[in-house]
C-alpha cells in the first residue's frame, strides 16, 4: 500500500470543476446582455463621452486638429491633414468608423453660442436658388465635420441628445463645453 501519496482524487477535481461551472453560470446570467446595451440612450451617451476624451487626448498629444461630422443617426470623427488641406476619416483602436446608434434611439445635436447663430444667418442667402448650384462629386463626400476639437483644447460647444421612444426615462443630454468639459445630464 501506498501511505505517502499526495494529489486529488478524481471525485475532489470533478466536485472543484462542477462548483466553478456553477459559480460561472450564475455570474454570466447576471451581466446584462449587449443587445439591452445597444438600445440604452445611456450608454451611447457615455459611450460619445468616452471617444470626445479620447480625441480630446489625442488631439493635445498629437498637436492636431479633429472634428465631428454628425450625422441623422450617428456621427464620425475626422482629423484634418495639413498636406492634403481637408478633413479626413479618424479610426483607431477604439474609434472605428462611422458610428451608428440603432434607430430605437432619437438623436438631437445643437451647436450652443450666438457665434453659430450669426453664422447659420450669413450661410443663407435667400436671392440663391440651389436648383441652380453645381456640386462637384469629390465635394459631397468631403467629410464636413459641425464640432471641432482643437489642439489647444478648446471645442465647439455643443449638445446631444440622446432619448428612447419606448422608454420615456431613457433620456440623456451631454453638453460640451468651449474649453472641452463635458457633462451628462439625465432627464
Amino acid at each position: 500500500m501506498m501511505r505517502n501519496a499526495k494529489g486529488f482524487t478524481l471525485l475532489e477535481v470533478m466536485l472543484v470543476l462542477a462548483l466553478v461551472g456553477m459559480i460561472s453560470i450564475g455570474v454570466v446570467m447576471t451581466l446584462p446582455s449587449s443587445a439591452s446595451l445597444n438600445k440604452n440612450s445611456q450608454w451611447h451617451a457615455q459611450r460619445l463621452a468616452s471617444l470626445i476624451e479620447l480625441v480630446q487626448d489625442q488631439a493635445l498629444i498629437t498637436n492636431k486638429e479633429f472634428g465631428i461630422e454628425f450625422a441623422e443617426q450617428g456621427y464620425r470623427f475626422a482629423r484634418y491633414s495639413l498636406q492634403d488641406k481637408k478633413w479626413q476619416a479618424f479610426s483607431n483602436a477604439r474609434i472605428n468608423g462611422d458610428i451608428t446608434i440603432p434607430d430605437t434611439i432619437t438623436v438631437e445635436y445643437a451647436l450652443l453660442g450666438n457665434v453659430w447663430d450669426e453664422i447659420e444667418q450669413e450661410d443663407s442667402d435667400p436671392f440663391l436658388e440651389k436648383a441652380y448650384l453645381v456640386e462637384d462629386e469629390e465635394q459631397e463626400k468631403a467629410i464636413k465635420p459641425q464640432v471641432f476639437i482643437m489642439s489647444s483644447g478648446e471645442v465647439t460647444p455643443f449638445s446631444y441628445r440622446f432619448y428612447n421612444s419606448s422608454n420615456e426615462k431613457d433620456k440623456m443630454t451631454l453638453t460640451v463645453n468651449m474649453s472641452g468639459q463635458i457633462e451628462l445630464l439625465y432627464e
